[in-house]
């Protein structure tokens, strides 16, 4: 859960439906998330070759490339089968080829309309592509059809951030920590929103939260800091910093942040802390 980096959220969407029902997420997923199965997709006459079942199992080693030419040969045998327009645009996905995805999840959203997780990956896509506007249009239309699927959520949320409509992002990842409590992402971008809200409690609340998850990023003991120093706590903000760098010694901002801190800790020891550290005003 590196800052508010897009990229960060993205890796959450690589999920492969298996044959003949189910979900594998293919690659390592945020710890909330479903964890492989590990297990074959069963044989089934509507893979004809087996190709799907082949396909899913390259997914799942991360050999997208052998899984796009075996969901090609599914698609081939089965022209019309969503599932595997669905399951190549994921692989497309996986080796970055925008374009090729994008179809592939429009041409699965064609022939099974009411398949809330292709609105997702096509609005998913679309977000990487810098087109926050039609990605949410895809969010919206997923969470029409599926109201709380989190992983929606999580994408809706991270296009609200983006657009500085704080509250809205608010309402989204709040969905999504109620429904995987150990999303650590969700409460560090939560509390972000709360901070440009100046709700600071609330943001400290959630970014404790997402360093419990992961108490090794010293990103999560970053935002925690300059929201604590927001808040005019100068204290708690100054051992954030010290934590941080503990973690990650040679980190330039934050060496910059504790000597701010301390030195105006110094000139003022009566004051809890009245220089706070500029915050970013939009997603790192």
């Amino acid at each position: 859960m590196n800052n508010y980096k897009i990229g960060t959220v993205i890796s959450l969407a690589i999920a492969f439906l298996a044959y003949p029902t189910g979900v594998l997420y293919a690659k390592k997923p945020r710890p909330s998330a479903a964890q492989p199965s590990g297990k074959t997709p069963a044989a089934n006459a509507n893979d004809p070759g087996g190709h799907s079942a082949r396909g899913f199992e390259a997914a799942k080693a991360r050999d997208y490339e052998k899984a796009i030419a075996e969901f090609s040969k599914a698609i081939e045998a089965e022209p019309g089968d969503s599932k595997n327009y669905f399951n190549r645009g994921t692989a497309y996905r996986g080796t970055n080829k925008l374009p090729e995805a994008l179809a592939d999840f429009s041409k699965a959203i064609e022939l099974a309309p009411q398949d809330a997780a292709a609105y997702i990956g096509r609005g998913e896509v679309l977000l990487v592509q810098k087109q926050p506007d039609p990605a949410l249009a895809d969010f919206d239309k997923a969470l029409q059809i599926a109201s709380n699927d989190p992983n929606a959520r999580r994408f809706r949320g991270f296009v609200f951030i983006s657009k500085g409509e704080w509250q809205k992002a608010i309402d989204d990842y709040t969905v999504v920590i109620q429904r995987v409590p150990s999303d650590g992402g969700a409460y560090e971008r939560r509390g972000f929103a709360y901070r440009n809200l100046k709700k600071f409690k609330e943001a400290i609340a959630d970014y404790t939260k997402s360093i419990a998850t992961d108490p090794k990023d010293p990103d999560g003991y970053r935002h925690r800091a300059v929201t604590y120093a927001l808040a005019g706590d100068t204290k708690n903000a100054v051992a954030d910093l010290r934590a941080l760098l503990k973690i990650k010694p040679d980190d330039a901002d934050a060496q910059t942040r504790l000597k701010v801190l301390e030195t105006s800790a110094a000139s003022s020891p009566a004051a809890t802390g009245s220089t706070p550290v500029p915050a970013a005003a939009s997603p790192h």
